[in-house]
């Protein structure tokens, strides 16, 4: 019920002028309205004892105006879905004492390129001297959902910085799917899932220039925090450029 009201409410006035004004500015860049993701961020999504990342929603591949508004909507009614609220009953929080804001990027085109999540820990041992790199083909939703088997790299930390190329480890994933565009940019049917052709998933989708690009990025941020990082990274198909997401 919540979440209709939300979603039924008109958005204020002057919140849907400023959405859609730094959408055009973005879009006047790029002579095009950009497919954008517009990605949930609650403010308790990461404490010690809790974590309530993934319970809000996050779309990829949106464009127009009216169609951001929309789903900026969705998003914030996410604050609502059941599992949001099963989880603050469960942890004792107000439902009033969580908040959400919504970030909307330009989207990196992973769904022609590839993506994945690394860790500046090795997740199974605790081990703190290696960066762990899980990488697949298209968008990242697949790897982070944990819907694809993905390629995995560790790489040691020590001799990073020196003219080295310390790749300790390769294991070829399965990638049976990939999740690209659709040619709807309508929250919720923006993007689908495509089987991966067998000659691809027989092939690693990131060489190893790309895998000691992506652990000197997790170092930098890890020393940065002070702190193990879990972090997401897409390398996008048209340019061959690789970004960092989010880190936490």
């Amino acid at each position: 019920q919540i979440r209709s009201w939300v979603l039924h409410a008109e958005m204020p006035d002057d919140l849907s002028d400023e959405i859609i004004e730094a959408y055009e500015k973005v879009s006047e860049e790029f002579n095009e309205y950009v497919g954008v993701a517009v990605r949930s961020s609650a403010t308790a999504e990461d404490l010690p004892g809790a974590s309530f990342a993934g319970q809000q929603e996050t779309y990829l591949n949106i464009s127009g105006r009216r169609n951001l508004v929309l789903t900026c909507k969705r998003v914030f009614a996410s604050l609502f879905t059941d599992r949001a609220i099963s989880y603050r009953v469960d942890k004792g929080f107000n439902h009033m004492d969580v908040a959400l804001s919504i970030g909307v990027q330009k989207m990196v085109r992973a769904d022609t390129g590839s993506s994945g999540v690394m860790f500046t820990i090795d997740t199974e041992s605790g081990f703190e001297g290696v960066v762990l790199i899980n990488a697949a083909w298209g968008l990242g939703e697949n790897v982070v959902q944990g819907a694809v088997n993905p390629d995995e790299f560790y790489v040691y930390k020590n001799t990073l910085s020196d003219q080295h190329s310390p790749i300790i480890r390769r294991q070829l994933g399965e990638k049976a799917i990939k999740m690209v565009y659709s040619h709807d940019s309508t929250a919720g049917l923006s993007t689908r899932n495509v089987e991966v052709a067998c000659e691809d998933q027989i092939r690693f989708c990131i060489d190893d220039d790309d895998v000691l690009q992506l652990a000197k990025y997790a170092v930098i941020i890890e020393n940065h925090y002070g702190r193990p990082m879990d972090i997401e990274w897409a390398k996008d198909g048209e340019n061959g450029e690789i970004f960092i997401l989010q880190a936490r």
